[in-house]
């Protein structure tokens, strides 16, 4: 399945265009007929994006099916509809319809649906101009714009529609596209990134606001808070809990919802537990990642989600297994004189407001005012480097997993003692196919709250996200 900028938008769609030119004879369109054709269109469009965008290939083809006998219909009874004798608003509907259906059904990948989509938007272009207030064309228009690659095009045709009056599903589409000019046009990290990342919030924002039980705006609301995290330089870990509480009421249909998908509730939406199972591995929420990626396999098991869940396999066993003192490296030889030295040093290598303490002595979440002196006994880094892994161990012998995010590979020494600054503690219990991961983790969000040898590490690196459905 095509990666896709962001969820329903510009999915590339398979097959071939069989709308084709109009019959030689043609039976004229009425009023009455464009209204249900109209109808019909809105029924099945909404139907097919519901169905392509769960992975529901079936469903999604059959639906396609009947929007390429729709299409037929419509060719061979609108050339009169949309001729100058008619109306501009008549017209406009007329080219609308059409260009809307040419959109869902052609294929760009070959060259009769090609030259299809050069016809449809080409319709659109005259509908909106005939009928500059015609939400849907404009809308239709962006998605053609967008999938050819005029980022810029389709953001002003998006534009229109919300420059008149609030729109959801315009908002919704200019949240989306921001995120993706960010990544395609901006330097990581450069103002104008974090520029396009807060206008995609706050279109999400505007979309909720419109209806706050749409669930599908709250997983766009959640997309760029995840999004600005990390175009800010990930300092600010509100911003990724705020993305989960958003993906919550995603899931709900609200804050209030109930989660039923008739009420909003987007639950039946693979790539929201994909993405947020995404954040709550960066957060090392292990076991809700682990079963959120386990849902997205069931929902849509295209996505890329066995190699997320191997690579965290991969780093709990690592951790838990050395958490429990599991390797030559964990023999008593080898600990009891890093114990010894970390023992003869107790007095915290930190500002006189710390006052030292030990792993086991550390409660859950984060212990102000308390510093630990560790020593990394082992370095379990994964290969993806989402972060630095290591097991350390404090001059009790006690062992637990270290988290370091920011820092470069090599910014820890091993040979050094480690001061860990209001250690946020974490205590890691998750099961995958009968394998439990059991242990205590020290997370380092920030450098300043991890001391190499009594100095604040060098060596700093953007901390990135593994990978995201943007």
């Amino acid at each position: 399945r095509d990666a896709r900028p962001d969820g329903r938008t510009c999915r590339a769609r398979g097959g071939t265009f069989v709308g084709g030119n109009p019959p030689a004879t043609h039976v004229d369109m009425s009023v009455d007929d464009l209204v249900a054709f109209e109808e019909r269109a809105d029924e099945l469009v909404a139907k097919y994006e519901h169905a392509d965008d769960r992975g529901q290939a079936a469903a999604a083809s059959a639906t396609r099916e009947e929007l390429k006998d729709l299409l037929r219909a419509v060719l061979e009874r609108s050339s009169n509809m949309e001729g100058p004798d008619r109306g501009a608003s008549e017209r406009a509907r007329a080219l609308y319809l059409r260009g809307r259906l040419i959109e869902c059904t052609a294929d760009q990948g070959d060259a009769d649906g090609a030259k299809a989509l050069v016809g449809a938007e080409e319709a659109l272009k005259k509908a909106a101009k005939l009928n500059p207030t015609l939400e849907g064309a404009w809308i239709c228009l962006g998605q053609l714009l967008w999938k050819k690659g005029n980022l810029d095009g389709a953001k002003n045709c998006y534009a229109a529609v919300t420059s008149r009056a609030p729109n959801k599903k315009a908002s919704q589409c200019m949240s989306m596209l921001c995120r993706t000019i960010a990544k395609a046009k901006a330097t990581p990290g450069t103002d104008e990134q974090k520029e396009h990342v807060v206008e995609s919030l706050e279109h999400a924002k505007a979309a909720i606001k419109l209806d706050v039980t749409d669930g599908y705006s709250w997983y766009q609301c959640g997309m760029a808070y995840m999004t600005q995290f990390f175009a800010e330089g990930a300092t600010d870990p509100n911003k990724l809990s705020q993305s989960l509480q958003c993906f919550a009421s995603a899931e709900k249909g609200g804050p209030a919802g109930d989660g039923s998908l008739e009420k909003g509730g987007i639950g039946d939406y693979p790539d929201l537990h994909f993405n947020r199972a995404t954040v709550q591995r960066y957060v090392e929420e292990y076991a809700s990642a682990l079963e959120g990626f386990k849902r997205a396999a069931q929902l849509d098991p295209q996505l890329p989600w066995k190699g997320e869940v191997d690579a965290m396999l991969a780093v709990l066993t690592k951790l838990d297994d050395g958490c429990a003192g599991q390797g030559p490296m964990f023999k008593p030889k080898r600990l009891l004189p890093v114990q010894k030295t970390l023992a003869e040093a107790r007095a915290p290598s930190a500002a006189e407001e710390y006052r030292g303490g030990s792993l086991k002595a550390l409660a859950p979440g984060v212990n102000k005012g308390i510093c630990v002196n560790v020593r990394a006994a082992l370095d379990a880094t994964a290969e993806d480097m989402l972060n630095l892994h290591y097991i350390v161990v404090d001059g009790d012998g006690t062992l637990a997993a270290l988290s370091v995010y920011g820092l470069e590979d090599g910014a820890v020494r091993q040979s050094s003692t480690l001061t860990l600054l209001d250690p946020n503690v974490k205590d890691v219990d998750a099961t995958w196919e009968g394998r439990r991961f059991k242990f205590r983790l020290v997370r380092v969000d920030l450098p300043k709250q991890i001391l190499v040898g009594g100095t604040m590490p060098v060596g700093l690196a953007r901390p990135r996200l593994a990978s995201v459905n943007l």
